[in-house]
């Protein structure tokens, strides 16, 4: 749902519909407002008020839980349990209150918890006022993030948990906390599932590139395999060495 930069919204709550903005990410973007609003200037009086929702927004922002040592990652301080989908909000509305690009990342900071703001402190303090620098990297948080949760699953032993039930119940939740099955849809979930077996088919050293990049969708990690053997291939070929590609297949015909 896009806003248009220059409307002026009407008197909604950052969530729509008067809940708590942080339980559903999704419904913290405001209603798109209706035709003839849209032609109009923008008004002073529902700027201000767009200004002192996002001010409200921002005291309800959650302290991090404690990290547990076999169990999933402890849950990200709201909104930050969807990091793709606050961001897209928080732009648009940036852009319905007309805040200037070069502010974005001063105002987006007050907002910022848990691991997203260890993304930001991690920054040279000069990339910390570029709002598309504090996007990528918060974006890079995550996917890292990501790739700990499937981890822990993959990695979780019996041992870990007092019997069967408690094994099976730990599991789940590691499962839960990685496929976010109460934000995706059975598409996506099976999006997952093929992008990590197709990571860990690739040959070491693609597989290293593709994952520092943290490829949502199986077409991103194509691209981006693609993309290294490509570029590695140019490089063996201007120094007379075999690429990746061959060497991979050199293996698998060793093995046969």
């Amino acid at each position: 749902m896009k806003m248009d930069p220059g409307s002026c919204l009407q008197g909604e709550a950052l969530d729509g519909s008067g809940k708590d903005p942080h339980e559903t990410v999704g419904e913290v973007v405001p209603k798109t407002p209706d035709a003839n609003l849209v032609k109009q200037e923008p008004c002073e009086g529902l700027l201000q008020h767009w200004e002192a929702q996002w001010q409200e927004f921002l005291k309800m922002v959650e302290a991090p839980q404690p990290l547990s040592p076999t169990g999933p990652l402890p849950e990200e301080p709201k909104p930050w349990g969807d990091p793709k989908a606050f961001l897209a909000t928080f732009e648009q509305v940036a852009e319905a209150c007309r805040w200037p690009r070069e502010e974005w990342a001063a105002r987006l900071l007050p907002a910022l918890g848990g691991g997203a703001k260890q993304a930001f402190l991690a920054l040279e303090a000069r990339d910390r006022e570029d709002y598309g620098k504090v996007k990528a990297a918060i974006l890079r948080w995550d996917a890292l993030r990501q790739e700990k949760q499937r981890q822990r699953f993959r990695g979780f032993c019996y041992q870990q948990a007092k019997g069967p039930r408690g094994a099976h119940r730990q599991l789940r939740d590691l499962c839960q906390a990685w496929l976010k099955i109460e934000r995706h849809s059975k598409e996506q979930i099976l999006e997952l599932l093929i992008l990590e077996q197709f990571l860990a088919i690739l040959p070491a050293d693609v597989q290293s590139w593709v994952r520092q990049w943290g490829p949502d969708t199986c077409a991103q990690a194509v691209a981006l395999a693609e993309d290294f053997l490509q570029k590695d291939a140019e490089r063996m070929e201007k120094q007379g060495g075999p690429t990746s590609q061959t060497k991979c297949a050199a293996r698998i015909g060793c093995q046969g």
